[in-house]
């Protein structure tokens, strides 16, 4: 149908490869030697040569004795979006050590000003840090193509001497911050640190069997507890295969506070559906669960969004409230298109000859 079965779908989301979306302006070309960087970790920051200040102070330069980390993001990106609100806390939490985080947005065919603007009026607080617009692409190559990296959402923290000190995937920032606000960040034995817990992380996600997984988070959670926050999706999919009805439920919970909190639409709709999913293998259905993440989700769109409803519907359904079921489904084809519009009037003829 629309959409498919919970683990089929959230995997495609939540994969390794996908904590990096690829540079969208990068063009297709023979494979060659990779140029070599320019722009190293040891190296002195790049001034911000950026063209709007979207949110925040203009940075004009970096201020000795304050820490700074820039990371570079686009509003087509989800992996990027999915870091907004990790970037959101570290912001708040080390703003008192001087801590100054700088989202940059550079200009593409799919990255307007106007675009990055819209998103950062929609996001309010959960974007709590300073935003600039790049237009001319100036300070990504300065940062991005002078240290050969081509996945965003990518961080570049510049320590209180304005050097860098570590370049990476925002979702390692906070054992870096922690040193680097403290003056005790050593590049060369932190930074393997970092790198061992990288790998750490993403060996969750070949870990195999969903027993290996849950023991392999457990580690983390023990580690490094912030960052295995964002491993309970997957935490939440490997309980619910192994059975643990129960613990899914308490995961699950968690996972639908944090997406109403950032007004994550897509990950409500993902958890609900997998709930209630006629061709999934869900038999102990936690329906008030389902409930909560589909009515949220619904409510973010603004009951704009087919898909969202149509889930939110199927919920009705197995609560037995056929009406409102019926009710919803409506809406859903009103705001369905193509072949999703005829699946959904399909579905609705079902719950009306099912009354």
């Amino acid at each position: 149908m629309k959409r498919t079965a919970l683990f089929a779908a959230l995997s495609l989301v939540l994969t390794a490869g996908s904590a990096l979306a690829q540079d969208k302006t990068a063009t297709p070309a023979a494979p060659a030697k990779a140029a070599t960087p320019t722009l190293k970790v040891g190296d002195a920051a790049p001034a911000l040569a950026v063209t709007n200040w979207v949110k925040g102070e203009a940075i004009t330069g970096f201020e000795k004795g304050r820490s700074y980390v820039v990371e570079f993001w686009a509003t087509w990106c989800g992996p990027c979006i999915a870091s907004m609100p990790h970037l959101t806390e570290l912001q708040a939490e080390y703003k008192s050590k001087g801590l100054v985080i700088v989202g940059v947005s550079a200009k593409d065919p799919n990255n307007s000003l106007e675009a990055v603007t819209a998103m950062v009026k929609d996001k309010g607080d959960g974007m709590g840090y300073t935003v600039a617009y790049d237009a001319d692409r100036a300070t990504s190559d300065a940062y991005m193509k002078a240290s050969g990296q081509r996945g965003i959402p990518c961080s570049f923290v510049v320590d209180t001497k304005g050097t860098i000190a570590y370049i990476g995937h925002p979702l390692f920032l906070d054992g870096v911050l922690e040193k680097v606000t403290a003056g005790t960040w050593n590049a060369d034995k932190d930074g393997a640190a970092v790198k061992a817990l990288q790998e750490e992380f993403f060996g969750v996600y070949s870990a195999g069997s969903p027993e290996a997984q849950l023991e392999k988070i457990d580690s983390l959670e023990k580690k490094a507890p912030k960052l295995a926050k964002n491993l309970l999706m997957i935490k939440y999919m490997a309980q619910m295969e192994k059975g643990d009805t129960a613990g899914a439920s308490r995961t699950g919970s968690t996972i639908v506070d944090q997406a109403i909190k950032s007004k994550n639409a897509m990950e409500l709709n993902s958890i609900a559906w997998g709930i209630v999913d006629p061709d999934g293998n869900v038999t102990n259905k936690d329906l008030d669960l389902a409930f909560r993440a589909a009515k949220a989700a619904v409510e973010i769109t603004q009951e704009k969004d087919g898909a969202i409803l149509d889930t939110l519907a199927r919920v009705y359904w197995l609560k037995g409230d056929k009406a409102k079921a019926i009710e919803t489904q409506k809406k859903a084809v009103e705001h369905a298109e193509g072949d999703m519009k005829a699946d959904l009037e399909k579905v609705l003829a079902e719950y009306t000859k099912g009354k």
